[in-house]
């Protein structure tokens, strides 16, 4: 029994058909004659944080050109990011189908992917540079692109609008982030956890004032041009190649919106994994607003910005991270609590002091 036989004897672990692979494979090698010999697991780089299921397929292919072997990723997305939104699978699958073309950055090439986004099947991105081992010139290079990619669909809501599964946080989604964020609360208060937020009043005012409040704080958000957001752009969603190109990867929670949220998220997701940063925060800042005035001129005076991210890291720390926050073990809590002040609360606190109405 040769390789090719024994693979097609082998049982068949893939939530995909292997005619949904060679389909797959020959879109992707734009040959109809192509044949699968082998498909078995293969190892491949963990990146976190992630969204359901992912594993390494490597495959062995017969072409025109040959023999072929080639390394897959295979995602099986779990669930949604909130009960009552789009599958963060279809929305990444909708992202590669539909909108990579359009998108100024280089992102996996899509092999296969189930209707609904259940599974998909991407060509695997090697890990590259460690992401704690970023330069400066990383850093430039990434914030660069991320300006791009929101000039590129700039003000361009209505022509997104043909995309349903795209997240909408500050309008259609609005009401179930909140929900959320108010459940979320409800569980810190009820198991006492965490003991750093639940035992201190003064923090459960401040959970208080901005679901409370949550109308105020996207008001100057929902003021801005909507653009597409990737959702969770960090260098840890970044590889960067040996000569310094960068690919995008894991669009479970692009989105449309403001633009300044996709910025909130990639200072804050870099100081929580890596602490301190070859380029201070407020100097990423500064380099994507001048990346975006470079393009299009796009500008906001320091007031009207310093404005503006308050009220997206109040949102952000809304939307995402006070679920998180309720739902890690308080053991793990406590090894990060500084890290919790130092990144999260102690912004949210200030934020709220000098953007929110006080509690009476």
């Amino acid at each position: 029994m040769d390789l090719s036989t024994a693979a097609l004897a082998a049982p068949w672990s893939w939530p995909f058909t292997r005619a949904d692979l060679t389909a797959g494979l020959r879109r992707l090698y734009e040959d109809p004659s192509l044949q699968v010999r082998e498909a078995l697991p293969a190892t491949i780089p963990f990146h976190k944080p992630a969204i359901g299921r992912v594993r390494g397929l490597r495959v062995e292919v017969r072409g025109r050109r040959g023999e072929i072997s080639t390394l897959l990723a295979v995602k099986e997305a779990v669930g949604t990011t909130r009960i009552g939104l789009a599958g963060v699978g279809r929305r990444e699958a909708g992202v590669y189908r539909f909108l990579a073309p359009q998108v100024p950055l280089r992102t996996p090439r899509l092999v296969a992917a189930s209707p609904a986004g259940h599974w998909l099947i991407l060509e695997a991105i090697a890990n590259g540079k460690n992401p704690a081992a970023w330069t400066r010139s990383d850093y430039r290079t990434s914030l660069t692109s991320l300006a791009e990619l929101h000039d590129r669909f700039w003000g361009l809501a209505e022509d997104l609008a043909a995309f349903p599964w795209l997240s909408r946080p500050l309008d259609a989604d609005f009401d179930i982030h909140l929900a959320a964020a108010a459940h979320a609360i409800e569980h810190i208060i009820e198991h006492g956890s965490p003991a750093s937020i639940a035992a201190a009043p003064e923090r459960l005012d401040l959970l208080g004032r901005l679901t409370a409040q949550a109308e105020a704080i996207a008001a100057p958000l929902r003021d801005e041009p909507p653009t597409l957001l990737h959702g969770d752009y960090w260098p840890g969603n970044i590889a960067v190649q040996s000569n310094g190109s960068q690919i995008v990867y894991d669009w479970q929670l692009t989105a449309v919106g403001p633009a300044v949220l996709d910025l909130v998220s990639f200072v804050k997701k870099s100081e929580w994994w890596f602490g301190v940063l070859p380029i201070p925060p407020a100097d990423l800042q500064a380099l994507y607003r001048k990346a975006l005035v470079t393009r299009s001129g796009t500008a906001w005076d320091d007031e009207a910005w310093s404005r503006l991210w308050d009220h997206a890291v109040l949102w952000r720390f809304l939307q995402e991270w006070l679920d998180l926050i309720a739902a890690i073990p308080e053991a793990l809590l406590l090894t990060s609590a500084e890290q919790l002040d130092r990144v999260w609360l102690d912004p949210v606190e200030a934020a709220a002091r000098r953007r929110l109405a006080r509690s009476r």
